[in-house]
Parts: C-alpha cells; sequence; structure tokens
C-alpha cells in the first residue's frame, strides 16, 4: 500500500480551487495589512543628484593618472571631494538657511505630517527686552491657529499656556511671543500643529548622516543621495547642499590658490636675496680678479711669448759678437805687444748688428792706412806711433762697444724671461678667475630666470584665482521622489503579496497534508489495494427519504450493474454497505442502491443494522420494533411487524428497533443469517446499512457470520483520510474479509477533476441537465469558468 499521494502541477491547482476561499482571505488580510503598514509608517523619501567633477581643475597641480611623472593621485582627490559633501560647515550653513531645526508637523486625527517649508515661527522676547530671539526652549509645543479670524492657542502638554493674535506680540508668563509668517506674508494656515525645535548640532550631526555619496562611473561621475521624511524637504536640502558646496569648493581652491601665492612671495623674497649676494659676489669677484684687463694682460702675455720666440731666433747674433769681441781682443793684444805686428782687417759677420758697421769699417781703415805708413815709416815714427795710439783707442772703445751690447741683451733676456714667468702664472690664475666668475655668472643667470618665473606663476595664479569656477558639474539636478524608498509601496506590496500566497497556499496544502484527505478516485486507487466499484458525485439541495439526483440515479444504476458480477449463485443477495467513521454517506449508498434495484423490478429488503445510531430508522420514525427486537426476543414480535414499506413498489425497511444495551453480542450470532435465510424467498436482495467499522465491531461480527455477503465500504471525498484506508486492510488481513470493495463518495463535479476516474463524459453535469431535466437551468459565468480552467 503506498502511504502518501503523488503530486503535480494539476493536482496542486485543483487543491487551491476547491480551497480557494482560505488563500483569498490570507491574502485579502495581508493586503489590509500592508496598507495599514504604509498608512501608520514614517515614509522616507530620497532624492538624488549626479554630479562630474573635472579633476584637471580641481587642483593646482596636475593629478596622477598613471604616468608616474605627477604628485597627487587621483584617487585622494576623490576622497577629499567625497569627503566635501559631508562636511559639517557645509551641511550646517544648508541647515541656517532652511530653517531645518525647525519642524512644524500638522497634527490630524489620525496622526500627524510633516509640513515643509515651515508655515509660521515662533518668536520671543523678556519682558524688559526690545529684540526677539527664537525660542529655544519649552519645546514641542502644540500650537492651533485659526487662519480666518488670526488667532492662535499655545498649549504645552494639553494646558493651554497663552492665546493672542498672530504677527503681534502677546504675553505668555513671563516672557512676551508671537507667531510670524515664516514666508513673510501674511497668510496663515488653519489647524493643529506641533512645533518641535532641535539643537542646531544635533540636526546638522543627524543631516550628516542623511547625506550619502557614492560613485556612479569611475572617480569623476558621482551620486548625491539625502534621505528624509519629506520629499521637499530632501530635495530641497540636496539643492542647497550643492549650491554650497560649489561655492565652498571654489571658495577653497581661492584659498589653495592664495597660499600658492604667499608661498610664492616666500620664494621671491628669498630667491632675491640670493640673487643680490651672488651679483655682490660677482661683483668682487671681478674686481679682485681684474676682469676688464684680463685681456690686454694676455696680449701682453703673448708679446713677452713672442720676445722670447724672436730672442731664440737671434742668438747667432750674439755667437757673432761674441766672436767679434774675440777678434777685437785679439787684435788688442797683437798691438800691444808689437806696434810693428802687421794686423788682419776685422771681418763683419752677416748677424753683426748694424749699428757696429760703420765702427768696424773705421777701424779697418786705420789698419789699413797704418800698413801704408808701416812700409814708409819706422815704427818709432811719430805719425805711426799716433796711428797706433788711435788705433788702440779704437779698438778698446769697439771692445767696450761690444761687451756693453752684450750685456744688455743679457739683462734684457733675464728681465723678459722673469717677466714671461710671471705673466704665465698670472695667465692660468685668470683661466682659473675666469672659470669661477663663469660659474657665478650662470649662478646669477639661474637665480634671475627662477625669480623671473616666479613672477609669472604669482602673475598667473592671480589671475586664475579671481577667474576660478567650481570643478563641480550638476549633470542631473536633484530629483523630487514620488513614492518612499522606505517603506517602499511597491517592496511591500509585493512582499505582502508573496507572503499571503505562500501562508494562504502553504497553509491549504499543509491542511491537506495534516488531515491526510483523500479528494479524488486516482489518488484512492494508488493508496490502497481493495479495488474502487466506482465513485458517487454530489448533490446539494434535495430532500427526502431518496434525495437523488438524475446522474445520481444513472451512477448507482451503473453500481446495480457492477454488483450483479458479485452474487454468488446460491446464497441470498447480502450487500452491506459501511464505512469507517460515521458522516462517510453509508445510508444514503444503503438507500440508492436499494432504490435502483427496487426500479428494476426486484424485491428489495433494506435493513438498518446500524443499532447504536439507526439515522434511516429517525427518518422513518420506525424504532418501536425493528432488528434488534427480532434478535434479542422473536418470540415478542413478528417478522411482518418489523417490516415497513417505503413508499416504492419492492422495496421495504427493517428499521433498527429500539437500542439494545449489547448490539455487538446481538449481531456476533447466526441468529442475523438465518433471519435473511428465512426472507431470501420474500426478497431478492438484502441491503444493510450497519454502523462504521472504525468505531465499533458491530459490522465484523455481520461479516464473520454472513461470509457470501458483498462488502461496500464507502469512502467520502474530502471527508475520509488515508489511515482510514490502512485500517480497513489491516482489518481485511487480520479476518480475513473478502468481497470488499470501495465506493468513492461526494465527488464534486462543480469542481475539478483530476485524473481519470468516471469522467461522466455522458453523465456529465451538462449532459445530464440536458437529457434527464425538463428545463436546463441557467449556469453562472463563474461555474463556466471552473468547468473550462484547471483552477
Amino acid at each position: 500500500m503506498a502511504n502518501q499521494q503523488e503530486w503535480d502541477i494539476r493536482r496542486f491547482l485543483i487543491l487551491l480551487t476547491r480551497n480557494w476561499w482560505w488563500p483569498v482571505g490570507v491574502l485579502a488580510t495581508t493586503i489590509i495589512a500592508a496598507k495599514l503598514y504604509l498608512r501608520y509608517t514614517t515614509s522616507i523619501y530620497k532624492s538624488d543628484a549626479t554630479i562630474q567633477i573635472e579633476l584637471d581643475r580641481a587642483s593646482l597641480i596636475k593629478p596622477d593618472r598613471g604616468d608616474g611623472g605627477n604628485l597627487i593621485p587621483i584617487e585622494n582627490m576623490a576622497d577629499s571631494y567625497v569627503e566635501l559633501f559631508t562636511a559639517y560647515d557645509l551641511i550646517q550653513q544648508a541647515v541656517r538657511e532652511l530653517k531645518l531645526d525647525w519642524e512644524i508637523y500638522s497634527v490630524g486625527k489620525l496622526g500627524r505630517s510633516l509640513v515643509f517649508p515651515a508655515p509660521f515661527q515662533i518668536e520671543m522676547r523678556d519682558t524688559f527686552q526690545a529684540e526677539a530671539h527664537t525660542v529655544r526652549g519649552s519645546f514641542p509645543l502644540e500650537v492651533e491657529i485659526n487662519g480666518e479670524a488670526s488667532r492662535f492657542t499655545l498649549r504645552k502638554n494639553d494646558s493651554i499656556l497663552c492665546q493672542g493674535w498672530v504677527n503681534k506680540w502677546t504675553p505668555c508668563r513671563d516672557v512676551q511671543l508671537r507667531i510670524v509668517s515664516a514666508r513673510g506674508d501674511s497668510s496663515y494656515p488653519s489647524g493643529r500643529f506641533l512645533v518641535q525645535r532641535l539643537p542646531e548640532r544635533v540636526v546638522v550631526q543627524d543631516w550628516q548622516r542623511k547625506v550619502s555619496v557614492m560613485p556612479k562611473r569611475g572617480l569623476t561621475a558621482w551620486v548625491i543621495t539625502v534621505n528624509d521624511i519629506s520629499a521637499l524637504r530632501a530635495q530641497s536640502f540636496l539643492q542647497k547642499l550643492l549650491e554650497h558646496a560649489r561655492e565652498y569648493e571654489r571658495g577653497l581652491r581661492q584659498v589653495h590658490y592664495q597660499k600658492a601665492i604667499q608661498y610664492i612671495d616666500t620664494l621671491l623674497q628669498v630667491v632675491k636675496y640670493d640673487l643680490d649676494r651672488s651679483q655682490d659676489s660677482l661683483f668682487r669677484k671681478e674686481q679682485m680678479a681684474d676682469m676688464p684687463f684680463l685681456e690686454p694682460r694676455r696680449k701682453r702675455t703673448t708679446e713677452l711669448f713672442l720676445h722670447l720666440e724672436d730672442y731664440r731666433l737671434r742668438r747667432p747674433e750674439d755667437e757673432a759678437l761674441k766672436a767679434l769681441r774675440t777678434d777685437i781682443q785679439r787684435l788688442l793684444d797683437s798691438l800691444r805687444r808689437s806696434p810693428t805686428v802687421s794686423l788682419r782687417p776685422i771681418f763683419i759677420a752677416p748677424s753683426v748688428p748694424s749699428a757696429l758697421h760703420t765702427e768696424i769699417e773705421a777701424v779697418n781703415q786705420l789698419i789699413g792706412h797704418r800698413e801704408v805708413l808701416m812700409q814708409r815709416y819706422t815704427p818709432a815714427a811719430p805719425p805711426l806711433f799716433t796711428l797706433n795710439q788711435t788705433l788702440l783707442q779704437k779698438l778698446e772703445y769697439l771692445e767696450y762697444r761690444i761687451a756693453e751690447l752684450l750685456r744688455l741683451r743679457i739683462e734684457q733676456l733675464k728681465n723678459e724671461q722673469r717677466e714671461w714667468e710671471i705673466s704665465r702664472r698670472r695667465i692660468y690664475e685668470d683661466i682659473f678667475s675666469e672659470r669661477q666668475f663663469s660659474l657665478q655668472e650662470e649662478d646669477v643667470a639661474l637665480r634671475r630666470s627662477i625669480y623671473k618665473s616666479l613672477l609669472e606663476k604669482k602673475i598667473e595664479y592671480s589671475i586664475q584665482k579671481e577667474a576660478i569656477s567650481s570643478a563641480i558639474r550638476i549633470t542631473q539636478p536633484p530629483t523630487l521622489a514620488s513614492i518612499p524608498i522606505s517603506p517602499n509601496p511597491i517592496q511591500v506590496y509585493v512582499v505582502a503579496l508573496v507572503l499571503g500566497i505562500i501562508i494562504g497556499v502553504g497553509s491549504v496544502i499543509l491542511w491537506h497534508l495534516l488531515t491526510q484527505k483523500v479528494s479524488y478516485r486516482t489518488d484512492l486507487e494508488g493508496l490502497s489495494s481493495v479495488p474502487i466499484i466506482g465513485e458517487l458525485p454530489y448533490a446539494r439541495g434535495q430532500k427526502g427519504l431518496f434525495p437523488f439526483s438524475t446522474l445520481q440515479l444513472e451512477i448507482f444504476r451503473s453500481f446495480r450493474s457492477a454488483l450483479g458480477f458479485l452474487w454468488e449463485e446460491n446464497a441470498p443477495k447480502v450487500l452491506v454497505v459501511t464505512s469507517t467513521v460515521s458522516g462517510e454517506g453509508k445510508s444514503f449508498i444503503a438507500r440508492g442502491i436499494a432504490y435502483v434495484y427496487a426500479l428494476s423490478g426486484h424485491r428489495v429488503l433494506l435493513i438498518d443494522a446500524d443499532l447504536r445510531r439507526a439515522a434511516i430508522s429517525h427518518e422513518v420514525r420506525g424504532l418501536d420494533k425493528g432488528l434488534s427486537l427480532l434478535l434479542s426476543s422473536p418470540q415478542h414480535v413478528t417478522i411482518e411487524e418489523c417490516i415497513l414499506p417505503l413508499g416504492r413498489e419492492g422495496l421495504y425497511l427493517m428499521p433498527s428497533g429500539p437500542l439494545p444495551p449489547n448490539p455487538t453480542e446481538l449481531l456476533d450470532t447466526s441468529a442475523l443469517l438465518q433471519l435473511i435465510q428465512r426472507l431470501a424467498d420474500k426478497f431478492d436482495y438484502f441491503i444493510l446499512d450497519t454502523a462504521p467499522i472504525g468505531l465499533v465491531p458491530d459490522t465484523l461480527s455481520i461479516l464473520r457470520n454472513i461470509p457470501s455477503a458483498v462488502t461496500l465500504y464507502v469512502f467520502r471525498a474530502d471527508y475520509s483520510r488515508i489511515p482510514f484506508l490502512k485500517h480497513l486492510e489491516e482489518m481485511i488481513k487480520i479476518h480475513h474479509l473478502q468481497k470488499v470493495y470501495l465506493l468513492f463518495n461526494g465527488t464534486r463535479l462543480s469542481k475539478p477533476r483530476y485524473g481519470y476516474g468516471y469522467g461522466y463524459g455522458y453523465y456529465g453535469n451538462g449532459y445530464s441537465r440536458k437529457y434527464y431535466s425538463a428545463s436546463e437551468p441557467t449556469t453562472s459565468v463563474w461555474k463556466r469558468m471552473r468547468e473550462i480552467l484547471p483552477i
């Protein structure tokens, strides 16, 4: 025996269709709960805007884009702009301008709602003060305003503080107060209002938590979001926040430019001081090194070098002078030793200076004249003596001239050599000084270029400071939310719908699993090995002892045909109708089968064998005499007295009789079988309506004593449970029951059917009305849809 039902989508839909009212009710309850939740829950609205940060213009230094040559990473710049929108000073400015520290709620019968912008404000002053100041204590206050009468009533904890005219000072305990329009006009709303004033610091911190910044695309596009209980207030705050953020960012960048300009001024002072020092040092170096005379010194050194080179070229002349001096000394020595010695003329070399040529020629003439006189005179002759003396003087003078000339030339050479050495050392010093001077000139030029570039940068920053624009560009202005984000109506309704469906459908399925009721014949066939003889449709609205519809009569006729193959030939045709518990329709089935047998012309005896709760006997009011008396006291009553006609030819009833104290013992004897055998000649069929087999053992006693009886076990749709089948099989196995058949009762034709079973194609609801009804009743649209659709 199978212990569970097989499920598929069609069974699931049919189960929901047959119990549609419960999921619909749960779903309606969840929707109503969602509406109430949305009505009495504080809604949160979101306003968002998209901005574009132009980072190329956002800093004095170009942002780093990965080339490794910049100083500020673009991520740090983006983070600084994100922190800008949650800056305390910026949000504080927006709170002050929008006066968000004031909260005014309109008080109604079903709650309160925020009013923004605030329609009025309360001002208060001390009695001895002239200037008004905004109330900062004694909040919250309840204000009732009559706009038409221009009057107000101020309450605190349901007690009236004061009453007065709007826009006029009114004494209120120890202060004076007045209510003024927040818009500056003379219009005032009517109604009750709850006025709340919060500390500014708390309000600013609260709005800081309401602002969120999220990246949208890379590091330059951002979404600024503000959440608040008022959609208009969130949008207004975000607009102010963006306006002040742009101005604040522009001011910060101007401050940065100003700081950069001040830093450049400091650098200019340092560079100018260093430049002045370098220029002074250069001037002193120029003075010390006599830089203007550097070129003449080089020229003089060159001339000395040329003179020395010229002296080297004139060395043969010096040699000639030395040779000439030697010749003259030889002539002098010869003339002094012997006045009569013959003298040779002096040879004039080409390298001999031209200044000595005249004097040498004069000496050579005297030597020539002496040779002539020596031929004419004696050595002691006066003319020759005089000529020798003159020649001696000339030679000595010429010797002196040559010696002096050599001395002067040697002294001049020494002086020039000494001066050349000094000039050569000086020229190297000049080269070193020139190099140092050149380096100092380059240093001065570099400092001048730095000073010039700093001046240009200062002018550039000064111009950019005045012409600076915000790097924040608003690509999407703040939106005005039409629906709240928390609670989100769509989300709440979806959750309510899902919960309603889950709870409703789950409850139906859980109820079905807990109750374990069978709804369809196919389920019964899959759960039990006991053969099923058929199923009987459900009918409503008919009353009487035989309240059968046309379709039910046709089904009973089919049962009659099926039972015709089950009777034994030589035994009484006894049909025992029973069930597990009461209410499964066994009495109805017993009457219907007895009725159709009577319609076919047979004589049928319907025996009410349920001695404990005789439904048929109660209906015909035949409890005085019956089966219980025939079984317990057959001598006091006859069989004819216990048989009643049921208004149909051939159909009779044997009531159960009075309630006996021991019904099980009465039925556990062979008396009932003997009674049936005695009546077998008068009746063709015996239909026994017995007690529920699952509650009392009466029916088992009957079956043990009438083994040839056919047992019709009634199983009612959506009423009988699956454990009943297991109980039936256990009894069949234990008591060795034979000829037990199931009959599925209570099939609802107005609801979807699953599987095959008796499809009632010809005997269906529509055909039965067409062929077995005098007039065809109208069918509602809902019923037609249920017949067509599987739900």
